[in-house]
């Protein structure tokens, strides 16, 4: 997460100037307008608001976090995440998640549509700024046997970039769910990764 790291540095620049720091709380600091003209210059010019991310963006790339537990666990994380995205993509293919095809779809009214390879889902949403969060509510289902299905994403937005980072367990449940391939050889591999690193996150870099 390249533009994680900018925003990071960007940050304590900004942390590190005398005359904010040894004025101001570090709530202030938060709050101040060089902290947000700081992450403003990194994400494209873009702030991370609701009207922002509506649109439409599709998919480039899978997107993945590892998290090890131990020291040695997150020096190998790089190089896992490595073989994880390769077997992800290779996975999202399987169940219809491919370029140029699979998106997002965010609507003024907070509906979803969710376009793959093989139909289309949709449901409505609901944006945190604070927490930046995306809450997906997807509705599955016909008539009286609809039922609404939850996901929740970590965004980072970068000019008209945007990465959607999903809790692994509950986006491969939900994508198992929809594609009725549980039982394929690359989502098993997906699933002992995860159950390696604790708060593995996946999701999808997309673009508008």
């Amino acid at each position: 997460m390249k533009k994680v790291w900018m925003i990071v540095t960007a940050l304590s620049a900004v942390l590190l100037m005398p005359q904010i720091a040894s004025a101001q709380s570090l709530k202030d600091i938060l709050k101040s307008s060089a902290v947000k003209d700081a992450v403003t210059a990194v994400t494209g010019g873009k702030a991370l608001t609701v009207e922002n991310l509506q649109g439409t963006w599709t998919y480039v790339n899978p997107a993945i976090q590892l998290e090890g537990d131990n020291a040695l666990k997150n020096v190998a994380a790089s190089l896992a995440s490595t073989e994880a995205e390769k077997k992800m993509k290779e996975y999202c293919a399987k169940v219809g998640i491919v370029e140029g095809v699979f998106n997002y779809a965010l609507n003024p009214d907070s509906t979803f549509t969710n376009t793959l390879k093989k139909g289309s889902l949709n449901g409505t949403y609901s944006f945190d700024a604070d927490a930046k969060t995306l809450s997906l509510h997807y509705s599955l289902g016909k008539a009286k046997k609809m039922k609404i299905t939850t996901l929740t994403a970590h965004v980072v937005l970068s000019g008209n970039q945007l990465t959607l980072l999903f809790d692994a367990d509950k986006l491969l449940k939900f994508l198992s769910t929809i594609s009725a391939v549980s039982s394929n050889a690359t989502l098993q591999t997906i699933n002992k990764l995860a159950e390696q690193y604790d708060g593995m996150m996946l999701g999808f870099d997309l673009e508008k």
